[in-house]
């Protein structure tokens, strides 16, 4: 490999200018050695040592937690030296990506600023591969990358004896690609393990959300949290600048509203400055309609009015379009200072509290009234604030942003009896921040109200996780004023938070909906700490969050306290403290020399099926590139492949393709159809759909690859669905579950067995053992159901219930917790203390296997902390069957145990809270008498029949009856007699697939499709019909195993007689389209509208004539019609045009008249006498007029073409008159001659000027080409004289008119023996063997000009 040639910048220190030439030599001296590539460093130490580490602690010494790093078996390692460079792969795109050379200068200069090798530059250049010491860098599609996400953030590094290749998705892969090098290097002393990383986020934004309205934060503040957030890959900042206490950037629209403390709109571009160049997106935060205090203090009419007419505080008045006209001001100054940012966030949250005063006493009423005037008469308040959210979302979306809000603004009281919906249907573009579920106000919506509403940007900003708050008052369980929600958090977010945890809400973690998790600073009283104090409270929390959303698996791999020692060897990014800025790396250098070759992909017309391909390499190596594979397309081209030599020029090759559709796999599908013997019939429907179109693709010779794949994807997902007939019994019941009549407990689980029923039913590869296994959960889990049985305990508890001031006084009552409703509770009113206890004892003993116990969706804070959950038969001796400590997030716990005898439950504290509590429901699990009912019995016998040897018939009738049983049994209707006795019939009409004969049928078939294409086109339409219907139902029978006789010998009936009446053949119709084309002709104003639309009638019978159906003596008929009506047609004439023409004709002067050539006058004279003839003829027909009307409107134009002028011509002839015919060549003389006589038969009175300048210009010619005389005068043939002229060195005659372009290429200098024209030695050896061999002298007399 030829050596680099490396340009640095003007300002490289000399230290840097040595390592660069050093590089330089270590590239040109690389060797080969015993196939391995071996570079020595710059220190003289190998670049590859050995070490042996294992998977877990190699993806585990980064922060993110990696998704995987797989050694390879040599456990070697590679490691960085000074000589170690950044090598970005020399391609067209690379090379054109400013970005990218961005990202890599700024990571050498972290590795400059942290000193990974030394304080010095590592080197950085474009080439087509590194050395083995190179860090190589490219971009390719995730595709390439790995098939386990499509985010452009994955990467691929791989670690071998070629160095190090880094593959990312995209540039800021690339940066995060570059920062796990980084993170590698520092945590294992420069080495990194052979093998390969493939890495990429679970959640694809991780974000900090920092209030700086109510306490101003700083630009270099913001500065150091972008560096800091990029370093562990948290990808977003939103700040948010407009709060009750505070609004921080520069406002020109109204400086009024403004803190004093505020950044500058030079610092904000500051900000988006580092933060793009870092990889961080922000997101402006300006809330509205609710948090505009600051505002409403500068413009207080701007408030929300009461039904007194004052205006609130706190709230924007919705309802005044001046208020919103001037917010929306605001937002368009902040969207332009934005401007680049992909996401605004516009709040809509906490407009008021609509759960109590003011608002329902004060201000519901005036929207209320609003919303029916405005919006709807069934509308609300909810509406008027939704349209604003939504008003306001749309504008804030067509300048460019995607909005987002925070999620109580929205769908109150979805979800609550007895109160109006929203009807506003919001926009889907709005992002979701679902922060908090709000447990004192019932009526916020759940989080699937969003997602049923079909928002899929949902961001888990999880209050009890995430939010950092400085607080009015200090927490009294050891936590500062300055702290997230819970001690430890950091621990709680590595340990339990998972993407789909959301505040009371929980749903799958791969929800697509979600698209992101965040945390909140919020500065409620600013001046509990400064700063830089939120910097380091927030830092733990972070890179908890930052690697949970990376990989959420992370707490699965380590623990959290070897997470939190991993990352702190990892330390602040570079340039994090204060003040701080990074070093210098340099320029990217391009490497010397580079070659390319382009590679083109075209159809056989030329046309670009794919852009253009450019590959780079050093000049002087071989390449070959293969033929890429164009999706429906094959390639025609001689060779697959493009060979040859880089150069600096660069080749340019061009692969030819042609469209293929390869329709091998949609085939094997048609082969390999389902037997629809061996699946339930109700679960074939889109299969066998699909089946048809399938065919139908098939056999059409002009299907594209798309359309093919289209189906062959359509066909195997409705094959998913088929089931077979051995799984019926787990088919019917997932299908048709038990309902939910009021189960005590197991009611969950069943639904969950149910869940994974289908789950193992409709997956990717079912087998026989697994739906068994699914088949015998469900049926455990359907006996675990516990039905209400009476059996309420008594309860006995250190704590009362609340009913000071309650209404009803029973309201909290310890009986709620067995009423079977979740949204009713008992709440004990005192603290928890250690040693406290409910008893519950049951009216007798019974055999308990479990134990549920539920707070209340929304119990706030007032939830068990910690107890423990023990039974016993005589109250003095107990068994502790589990512990319960409940969350947020856990709020239902389930215990189960060995079945044991139990009469008593007790709950025992066992960690104090001062908080009280609430119980929601306590459910147990304990033995039933079981119930035998006809029904039940029925269902289970017809659980275990075999139907694989069954009609399709008899299966089917038994599985409509057993699907009807199974849903009387699940409502619990089970002595329904119609559903019993449907299915004990049924189930005995099951029958044994029958032999029959099927020898004429077979016969029936062969002559059916023996009969020709054309036979079958002579018969009319419902005749062919009638006969493609029976032979494709005959072939059905045929085929159809369970098919009776009586089946068999009607399907034979029906294909004979479908076979006679292809005799009724279709009548001819050419005379009748001879007729509609002829009609078609004629021209509606011609005739009167009586006779017109009888014709036009007769015509609309002829098209309804259903010609494929018709016979010869229909079809004569309706010709016969048809002539009969155009015959009746009566004839009208219309003049005015011709009149016109006419009048405009006579206008003409005879000035104007005599300018014109002779042919036009005359025809002009005819075509208005023949014109006022056809006008004063009263019988004359339209069409004559018409013709009359064209011919003088063309004779008037043809009046244009006028005479020419002939003084030239003549003075011509009678110049030539002038000539001696006796000095002139023969031929020469008679081509003039033949042109005088054109002339002179050029008819003057018709002939334009462009003819008669055509005469003259070939007159002109002719004379130029008259050639005089010459004369040869004999000599005696003595001593030659010597020539009176001597010839001279070029010809006296040059050619009257020069070549137009000269030769591109001069003629190649070699001698050539052959005479050429124009040669004066040639010329001069001819005339003196010309003079010897006539023993004379030539002389050559020109003619005179």
């Amino acid at each position: 490999m030829p050596a680099s040639y490396l340009i640095g910048n003007n300002t490289m220190n000399k230290n840097n200018m040595k390592r660069v030439l050093m590089s330089v030599m270590l590239v040109s001296s690389m060797t080969l050695s015993s196939g391995a590539i071996v570079a020595q460093a710059y220190n003289g130490t190998s670049a590859i040592t050995e070490r042996t580490m294992t998977n877990e602690q190699l993806v585990a010494a980064t922060t993110p937690i990696l998704q995987s790093y797989t050694k390879d078996a040599s456990d070697k390692t590679w490691v960085m030296t000074k000589d170690s460079k950044f090598v970005i792969v020399a391609n067209e795109a690379n090379l054109k990506n400013e970005r990218l050379a961005e990202i890599v200068k700024l990571v050498n200069s972290e590795f400059m600023a942290k000193q990974i090798v030394s304080s010095d530059a590592q080197a950085m250049l474009y080439n087509q591969d590194g050395t083995p010491t190179d860090i190589t860098i490219d971009i390719k599609p995730v595709s390439e990358i790995t098939d386990k996400t499509t985010s452009k953030e994955a990467y691929k590094i791989t670690i071998d004896d070629t160095g190090i290749h880094l593959t990312g998705a995209s540039e800021t892969a690339v940066l995060y690609g570059l920062r796990t090098i980084e993170q590698l290097s520092i945590a294992n002393n420069n080495t990194l393990a052979y093998g390969e990383i493939v890495d990429y986020p679970n959640v694809a934004e991780r974000r900090i959300h920092v209030d700086m309205a109510r306490k101003y934060i700083s630009k270099e503040w913001f500065i150091r949290q972008i560096r800091e957030m990029s370093y562990f890959k948290m990808n977003a900042i939103q700040m948010h600048f407009s709060e009750n206490l505070g609004f921080r950037i520069e406002c020109e629209t109204d400086p009024s509203i403004v803190s004093e403390q505020h950044l500058t709109k030079a610092d904000v571009r500051e900000i988006l400055a580092e933060a793009k160049k870092y990889g961080v997106k922000v997101i402006p935060s300006f809330d509205s309609p609710g948090h505009v205090d600051q505002i409403l203090r500068a413009h207080p009419e701007y408030g929300q009015k009461d039904k007194y007419g004052n205006n609130y505080k706190s709230g924007l008045d919705v309802t005044n379009p001046e208020a919103i006209k001037y917010i929306y001001s605001l937002y368009d100054e902040y969207m332009e200072l934005f401007k680049g940012c992909t996401d605004f966030h516009i709040g809509g949250d906490e407009y008021m509290e609509f759960d109590r005063a003011p608002f329902t006493t004060q201000y519901k009423e005036v929207l209320d009234n609003y919303a029916r005037e405005n919006i709807d008469p069934n509308a609300t308040w909810k509406d008027v604030i939704a349209k604003y959210i939504n008003d306001l979302a749309e504008h804030v979306h067509k300048k460019g942003f995607t909005p987002r809000i925070w999620n109580d603004g929205i769908y109150y009281g979805e979800n609550s009896w007895g109160q109006n919906k929203q009807m506003i249907e919001m926009h889907k573009y709005i992002g979701i921040d679902f922060w908090s579920q709000m447990s004192w106000n019932h009526s916020i919506a759940k989080l699937q109200t969003f997602l049923d509403k079909g928002h899929d940007t949902i961001y888990n900003v999880n209050a009890s996780f995430f939010y950092y708050v400085l607080r009015p008052s200090m927490p009294n369980d050891g936590r500062k004023q300055h702290s997230f929600d819970n001690l430890n958090s950091d621990k709680l977010i590595f340990d339990e938070w998972t993407p789909g945890k959301f505040q009371a809400n929980t749903i799958a973690d791969d929800n697509p909906a979600i698209k992101g998790a965040s945390l909140a600073i919020w500065c409620d009283k600013a001046d509990v700490c400064d700063e830089d104090t939120i910097t380091e409270d927030i830092a733990n929390e972070m890179r908890a969050l930052a690697t949970k959303a990376w990989n959420t698996k992370s707490n699965s791999i380590i623990s959290h306290n070897q997470f939190k020692a991993n990352y702190a060897k990892l330390g602040h990014v570079a340039a994090f403290d204060k003040g701080s800025t990074l070093p210098d790396s340099g320029s990217i250098l391009p490497a010397d020399s580079l070659g390319k070759v382009t590679i083109k992909y075209v159809d056989k017309d030329g046309k670009e099926l794919k852009s253009p391909v450019t590959r780079y390499g050093n000049i002087g190596d071989e390449y070959k590139f293969t033929a890429e594979k164009i999706y429906g397309y094959r390639l025609v081209s001689d060779q697959d492949s493009a060979t040859g030599t880089y150069s600096k020029k660069g080749d340019t090759f061009t692969f030819t393709y042609e469209i293929y559709t390869d329709k091998t796999d949609l085939k094997a599908a048609l082969d390999n159809a389902l037997d629809e013997n061996v699946y339930i019939g109700a679960t074939l429907g889109e299969y066998k759909t699909a089946l048809d179109e399938a065919q139908k693709l098939y056999d059409d010779k002009d299907a594209l690859q798309q359309d093919v794949d289209a189906i062959l994807t359509t066909l195997n997902n409705a094959k998913k669905k088929a089931v077979k007939r051995a799984y019926y019994a787990l088919w019917v019941e997932v299908e048709n579950p038990m309902a939910d009549n009021g189960y005590a407990s197991g009611y969950p689980e069943y639904l969950e067995a149910v869940k994974n029923g289908k789950k193992v039913l409709y997956g990717e590869e079912v087998t026989d053992e697994a739906v068994k296994t699914a088949y015998d959960a469900l049926v455990a889990a359907r006996n675990g159901l516990m039905k209400r049985d009476g059996t309420v305990p008594s309860i006995e508890a250190s704590d009362g219930y609340w009913q000071l001031g309650v209404s009803p006084s029973d309201k909290y009552s310890y009986e709620k917790m067995f009423d079977g409703n979740r949204e009713t509770f008992a709440w004990f009113n005192d603290a928890q203390k250690v040693g406290k206890h409910i008893t519950f004892t049951l009216p007798k003993t019974v055999n308990m296997s479990g134990i549920k116990i539920s707070a209340p969706e929304r119990p706030g804070s007032d939830i068990i902390k910690n107890a423990d959950i023990m039974v016993s038969t005589d109250k003095e001796n107990w068994t502790t069957v589990g512990n319960l400590r409940m969350t947020a997030d856990t709020l239902e716990q389930s215990f189960t145990f060995d079945k044991q005898s139990v009469k008593y439950v007790k709950l025992v504290m066992k960690e104090a809270s001062e908080s009280w509590y609430k119980i929601a429901e306590v459910q147990f699990t304990y033995d039933q008498v079981e119930e035998t009912t006809e029904l039940k019995d029925l269902l289970t016998e017809a659980y275990n029949q075999d139907l694989t040897d069954k009609t399709s018939d008899s299966v089917d009738t038994f599985l409509d009856a057993l699907v009807e049983a199974q849903k009387a049994y699940a409502r619990e209707d089970l002595n329904n007699e119609e559903v019993i006795n449907a299915l004990r019939t049924a189930m005995k009409n099951l029958k044994v697939v029958s032999k029959v004969n099927k020898a004429d049928l077979e016969k029936a078939v062969t002559k059916a499709e023996a009969i020709s294409e054309e036979t079958l086109n002579k018969a009319v339409k419902k005749a062919r019909d009638a006969f493609t219907k029976a032979l494709n139902d005959a072939k059905a029978v045929f085929e159809n195993k369970d098919a009776s006789q009586e089946e068999v010998n009607e399907a034979t009936k029906k294909l004979e007689d479908a076979i006679k009446g292809l005799d009724v053949l279709k009548g001819d119709t050419t005379a009748l389209d001879a007729k509609l084309a002829e009609i078609k002709k004629l021209d509606e104003s011609k005739y009167t509208e009586e006779s017109w639309t009888a014709l036009m009638n007769a015509v609309a019978e002829a098209k309804d004539l259903d010609k494929e159906n018709a016979t010869q003596v229909e079809v004569d008929e309706v010709v016969a019609k048809l002539t009969k009506a155009v015959d009746a047609l009566e004839v009208k004439v219309n003049k005015a045009e011709l009149e016109k023409a006419v009048s405009k004709a006579e206008a003409i002067s005879e000035e104007t008249l005599n300018k014109a050539v002779k042919k036009a006058r005359d025809a002009f004279a005819k075509a208005l006498n023949d014109a006022k003839a056809v006008f004063e003829n009263k019988d004359a027909s339209q069409e004559e007029v018409n013709e009359a009307t064209k011919k003088l409107k063309d004779a008037i134009k043809g009046l244009d073409v006028l005479k020419g002028e002939t003084t030239a011509l003549d003075a011509k002839l009678a110049e030539i008159k002038k000539l001696d015919e006796s000095k002139y060549t023969e031929e020469s003389w008679t081509a003039l001659m033949n042109v005088v006589a054109e002339a002179k038969g050029l008819d003057a009175e018709n002939a334009t000027q462009v003819e008669v300048d055509e005469v003259v210009a070939k007159l002109t010619k002719a004379v130029n080409a008259l050639e005089e005389k010459v004369v040869i005068e004999p000599e005696k043939p003595t001593v030659p004289e010597k020539p009176e002229i001597k010839p001279e060195t070029k010809p006296e005659v040059k050619p009257e008119i020069k070549p137009e372009v000269k030769p591109e290429t001069k003629p190649e200098d070699k001698k050539d023996d052959t005479v050429k024209t124009g040669d004066p030695t040639s010329l001069f050896g001819l005339v003196s063997a010309m003079a010897l061999s006539l023993a004379g002298f030539v002389s050559v007399k020109k003619k005179k000009d």
